[in-house]
């Protein structure tokens, strides 16, 4: 079995059947992606040397077998070229009927000059095995199907592509253009060899051909399923980063929460799987009760926080996400305590247009409010609190 047939084979056929399960109730782009590559999956099982061999036998033909993975390949060709056209919204009904009726026929070109050609022995390359002029004009077909479908495809990615919104998108359709130039560079090398085999070129090179054809063939494979599959992970890591958003700012919810009930509104269960719904919950719910919980904070306290902090070493970041995490947790905890309000509502936290940003910021701060330097900060503004008289920062120590 060639080094290609195990690269290419067994994950083709693991993609199909995959795929397969959910296929009923699939969308129109995803029968035709997956009608692609059950395609690509028969042709390249029924060009495996051993499986090869076996049809001829069964049929009685040298080479038959080129027949069928050829026309089963225009027909991958075919639906690759629907998927991207659907994939990009393409409203041209018209140029997709003439495809359609080109397919068939180069399918029925293809047939007629394989029965009317002298045929190689079945272990030999049919690009490569003979200088028949049939034979030209049955890879002139093939190749000029191909070359028909990998430049509309790539001309189609490159009219959408440039006008899709950053993202998984833009990526997948790169991915596409990329997966069409090497059909393009795989057509350039085949029609290239038929051209110096016209003028007498030696078969000597016959094999570097047929490597160079796999190599070109794989590598197109590979970028195509990474442009199926590039939304999919990324819409799979985007989920993943917020779930660990989420997780990170969820201590921080429930204490502010648990003091501010008020400020949580009923999400419906059928809503508590859209985890981008549930970060923005948590973001605009924590910023609502740290609003509320303002009131018990001053602006002298903010000072007295942020001069233990500085004491205690902190700097930057971190002294900000700290002194923010001991004056919520101050709050919170002057909330619970029953104390009175002293200030009018002013902002607590870090606010921002960008969600993400906010998110990863209050991730900060709900750690903050783990450590010891928040607890103590908080617990010291409480005292005061508590014996009215607010806790001053401690004057740090001057050198002689």
């Amino acid at each position: 079995m060639r080094l290609f047939d195990l690269v290419a084979v067994p994950p083709l056929w693991g993609f199909v059947l995959w795929k397969a399960c959910g296929l009923r109730t699939a969308p129109r782009q995803a029968r035709i992606m997956w009608t692609m590559w059950l395609l690509w999956a028969v042709a390249f099982t029924i060009g495996i040397p051993a499986v090869r061999r076996l049809i001829d036998a069964a049929v009685g033909k040298e080479s038959f077998t080129n027949l069928p993975v050829h026309m089963l390949s225009l027909c991958a060709m075919c639906a690759f070229f629907e998927f991207i056209r659907d994939t990009t919204g393409d409203s041209d009904r018209g140029r997709a009927r003439l495809r359609w009726v080109a397919l068939g026929l180069a399918e029925a070109g293809l047939a007629a000059a394989f029965w009317a050609t002298p045929l190689p022995d079945g272990e030999a390359d049919l690009l490569t095995a003979t200088r028949s002029p049939m034979i030209t004009l049955y890879w002139m077909i093939f190749l000029g199907y191909v070359l028909l479908t990998v430049a509309s495809a790539i001309r189609l990615c490159w009219r959408y592509g440039r006008h899709a919104s950053p993202g998984p998108t833009r990526t997948s359709m790169q991915l596409l253009g990329l997966a069409s130039c090497f059909g393009l560079v795989y057509v350039v090398h085949r029609l290239a060899y038929l051209a110096v085999a016209v003028v007498g070129w030696s078969e000597a090179g016959a094999s570097g051909v047929a490597g160079t054809t796999q190599v070109l063939l794989a590598c197109t494979l590979l970028l195509l399923v990474a442009s199926v599959c590039w939304p999919s992970l990324a819409d799979r890591v985007q989920r993943f980063r917020l779930h660990r958003q989420v997780r990170a700012v969820r201590p921080l919810w429930r204490l502010l929460t648990g003091v501010t009930p008020d400020v949580v509104l009923p999400l419906p269960a059928g809503l508590r799987k859209d985890i981008e719904l549930v970060r923005y919950r948590c973001v605009i719910e924590i910023r609502d009760s740290a609003l509320a919980l303002s009131r018990h904070v001053w602006s002298q306290q903010r000072t007295t926080v942020r001069g233990l902090l500085v004491d205690a070493g902190l700097a930057g970041d971190e002294l900000q996400a700290t002194a923010e995490a001991a004056l919520l947790l101050f709050a919170a905890r002057a909330e619970r305590a029953g104390l009175p309000s002293r200030s009018a509502e002013h902002a607590l936290v870090r606010e921002s247009c960008d969600l993400d940003a906010e998110a990863a910021w209050l991730a900060k701060v709900a750690a903050a409010v783990r450590t010891p330097a928040a607890d103590t900060a908080a617990g010291l503004l409480l005292r005061g609190t508590g014996s009215g008289t607010p806790t001053a920062p401690r004057t740090p120590d001057r050198c002689p």
